[in-house]
């Protein structure tokens, strides 16, 4: 009679090869996540301004961004009028906002900058796991309100 199935020998060595396989896969795995938490919080903090922006258009009024706040290294998004807090944009735990201290962006109820200058933000990677050639970044505001991301060296 013969018996189908596996034996003993052959999931010992299945086993085997599979630990191999994970073993080599899960640093390239935690360099993903890495990557992709890098990459999240760019974009949120470019969308943070876009946000902005856009209610400044929709509500028109002058809407200001403010951060980083002490407490937590937040960012608020305000109505200028009486400061009424549309919504807060957390910390970023993989980047520095350089220039260093609190900043203070207003668009106008066209969504243009209000105070006649361009802005610009350089965010630089906090992580020494995280390539910073290609992960820094300067974030620049137009004097239109458009925001634009650009890779920045180390």
């Amino acid at each position: 009679m013969s018996q189908k199935g596996f034996t003993l020998i052959e999931l010992m060595i299945t086993l085997a090869v599979l630990a191999v396989l994970l073993g080599l896969a899960a640093p390239n795995v935690a360099e993903l996540l890495r990557n992709n938490r890098a990459a999240t919080e760019i974009n949120s903090f470019a969308g943070m301004f876009a946000f902005a922006r856009r209610e400044a258009v929709q509500r028109a009024q002058v809407i200001k961004i403010q951060g980083p706040l002490a407490a937590d290294g937040s960012w608020q998004v305000l109505r200028s009028s009486d400061s009424l807090e549309l919504r807060v944009f957390p910390a970023l735990a993989s980047f520095a906002v350089s220039p260093a201290g609190v900043k203070s962006v207003e668009f106008d109820s066209r969504g243009q900058l209000a105070g006649g200058a361009a802005v610009s933000f350089d965010l630089l990677a906090k992580d020494s796991e995280l390539n910073c050639d290609v992960y820094n970044r300067t974030l620049a505001i137009e004097l239109s309100g458009a925001a634009s991301l650009r890779k920045r060296g180390c």
